[in-house]
C-alpha cells in the first residue's frame, strides 16, 4: 500500500512539475469539454426518451457513448503518435510481480485523461435521468476494459512474447473466458440488470488476469536505455517500422486505402442496412491483411536488406532467420488488426465469426507465402512510393491474392472451412521445402539486393 500511495503521489506531482500553468489550463479545458459532451449526450437521451427527432432509443444512445469511450481510450495510445507503456516501478526494485502489476495498473489510471473521462460520466449521470447508477458502473467497467486492452496491445508492441511459455497459455485461457462471457451480451451494450453487471465484472477480472499472465510471458525489455533516442524504450519492431521511411509510407498508404474501403461499407450499412461487400465480393479482400503483405512483406528483404545481411553473417540459423522475417511485420499487422477490429465491432456484427476466422487463417497463410516470396523472388527496392518500379514480385502477389481469395469460400457453405487447414498446411510445407534449399537461394538474394547497384 505504501508503494501504491507513493507512486500515485509521484505521478500526480509529475504531471504538474513542468509548465504547471499550461497543464492546469489544459486540465480545465478538458473538464469544460467533459461538461459539454455530457450535456450533449443527456440532450440526445432526452430526445430518444421523448421520441423526438432522432430514431435511436435511449439504450442505443448509451451504447454509442460506451463505444466512443472504448475507441477513444484504445486509439489514444497509437494516434497521433504511439505512447509507450509507463514503467512506474523500475525493474531493479525488489517487489513481487503481482504487486508490481497491480501498482502499475492503478497508477496508470491516475492521469488527467481518465480524470476528465470520469467527469464526463459523472456529469452525464447527474444530467440525464435515463443514465442510472447501473449504467454509470457499466461505463466504468467499459473504461477499465479499454485500458486493459490498450495495455495488452502495448505489451505486444514493446515486448517479445514467449509464445510457448506456460504463462502465455494461461493468458490465452483467461482471454478466451473473457470473450466467452462477452459473446452474447457485450459490455458496451447498456443494461439495468445488476446480475448482468456482476457477469461483466467477472469478465473484466478474467481479462485483467490474462493481461497479468501476458506480461509474465513477455521477456523483459533491454535494460540499456539510450538517452538521446526518442524511441529507445520502444521495441525493435516499432523502430523497424518507424525508421524505414519507404516501408512506412507504403504501409500507411495501404492501410489508409483499406480504411476508405471499410468506411464506404460502413456508410452503406448505416444508410441502407446492406454491406457493399455482399454486392461486390472482390472487396472482401480488403477486410483481411492482404495489403500488408502485397505492399511490403512479400519482399521483406528487399526493404530490410541490411537486417537480412546481419542475420546471415551472424548466425545464419533458420530460427533466427524466421524471427527476423517476422520482426518488421508485428507493428503493421497490429495496426491492420486494430483497424479490422474496429470495423467488426461497430459495423459488421453479423459476419464477426467469419471475419475473425478468416483473418487468423490469412495471417497463418500469407506469412509463409511472404517469406517464400522474399527468398525465391526478391526485388531490389528503388524509387519512392509512387515510382513505377516493382516493390514486390508480381507472380507472388497474384499467388497471394489467389490463395487469400480461397479463404472466402466458407461464405458459400460452412463446410468449406475445412479448406483452411489444408491451405495453411500447404503453405507451411512449401516454406519448409524452400528453407531446405535456402543455401542455394541466398546467393541469388545477395545478387538481387546488392549486386544490382554495381
Amino acid at each position: 500500500m505504501d508503494v501504491l500511495i507513493f507512486s500515485c503521489r509521484a505521478r500526480v506531482a509529475g504531471f504538474f512539475r513542468q509548465k504547471k500553468e499550461l497543464r492546469v489550463l489544459l486540465l480545465a479545458v478538458g473538464i469544460v469539454l467533459a461538461g459539454v459532451y455530457s450535456w450533449l449526450f443527456s440532450y440526445l437521451l432526452k430526445l430518444a426518451h421523448d421520441g423526438g427527432t432522432i430514431t435511436q432509443s435511449p439504450g442505443q444512445v448509451l451504447e454509442y457513448a460506451n463505444l466512443l469511450l472504448l475507441a477513444v481510450i484504445i486509439l489514444k495510445g497509437f494516434f497521433p503518435a504511439y505512447v509507450p507503456k509507463a514503467e512506474v516501478i523500475q525493474r531493479i526494485y525488489p517487489i513481487r510481480p503481482l504487486q508490481k502489476f497491480w501498482t502499475e495498473l492503478i497508477v496508470e489510471l491516475v492521469s488527467p485523461f481518465y480524470f476528465i473521462v470520469l467527469n464526463f460520466l459523472f456529469l452525464l449521470f447527474l444530467m440525464a435521468p435515463e443514465y442510472t447508477l447501473a449504467h454509470l458502473l457499466q461505463s466504468v467497467l467499459v473504461l477499465l476494459t479499454a485500458h486493459v486492452t490498450l495495455r495488452t496491445l502495448q505489451v505486444f508492441v514493446e515486448r517479445k512474447v514467449r509464445w510457448h511459455h506456460s504463462y502465455f497459455y494461461m493468458a490465452a485461457v483467461m482471454a478466451a473466458s473473457f470473450v466467452a462471457l462477452q459473446a452474447r451480451v457485450p459490455m458496451f451494450r447498456p443494461s439495468s440488470e445488476w446480475l448482468l453487471l456482476v457477469v461483466h465484472m467477472a469478465a473484466l477480472g478474467f481479462f485483467i488476469t490474462a493481461n497479468y499472465f501476458l506480461e509474465r510471458a513477455a521477456n523483459e525489455p533491454r535494460r540499456k536505455v539510450v538517452s538521446y533516442s526518442s524511441t529507445a524504450r520502444r521495441s525493435l519492431s516499432w523502430r523497424l517500422f518507424k525508421n524505414h521511411q519507404l516501408a512506412k509510407q507504403m504501409l500507411l498508404f495501404g492501410l489508409v486505402f483499406k480504411a476508405i474501403i471499410l468506411a464506404l461499407d460502413a456508410t452503406a450499412y448505416m444508410r441502407k442496412g446492406e454491406h457493399i461487400f455482399d454486392q461486390i465480393l472482390s472487396l472482401w479482400m480488403f477486410v483481411g491483411p492482404l495489403v500488408v503483405f502485397s505492399y511490403v512483406f512479400n519482399n521483406v528483404w528487399g526493404f530490410y536488406r541490411n537486417l537480412w545481411l546481419t542475420i546471415e553473417r551472424s548466425s545464419g540459423s533458420y530460427k533466427d532467420f524466421i524471427k527476423a522475417s517476422l520482426m518488421p511485420l508485428r507493428v503493421p499487422l497490429l495496426m491492420d488488426a486494430v483497424l479490422t477490429f474496429l470495423y467488426v465491432t461497430f459495423f459488421n456484427h453479423e459476419s464477426a465469426l467469419f471475419i475473425v476466422l478468416m483473418y487468423i487463417a490469412a495471417i497463418l497463410l500469407l506469412t509463409p507465402i511472404g517469406i517464400i516470396a522474399s527468398i525465391v523472388s526478391p526485388k531490389a527496392v528503388k524509387g519512392g512510393i509512387f515510382s513505377f518500379s516493382a516493390k514486390t514480385s508480381y507472380l507472388y502477389s497474384f499467388i497471394s491474392i489467389a490463395l487469400f481469395s480461397m479463404l472466402f469460400l466458407p461464405r458459400i457453405h460452412p463446410l468449406l472451412y475445412l479448406l483452411y487447414p489444408l491451405l495453411i498446411g500447404g503453405a507451411l510445407f512449401a516454406l519448409v521445402a524452400v528453407l531446405k534449399e535456402y543455401p542455394t537461394y541466398k546467393h541469388k538474394l545477395f545478387e538481387a539486393l546488392y549486386k544490382v547497384e554495381a
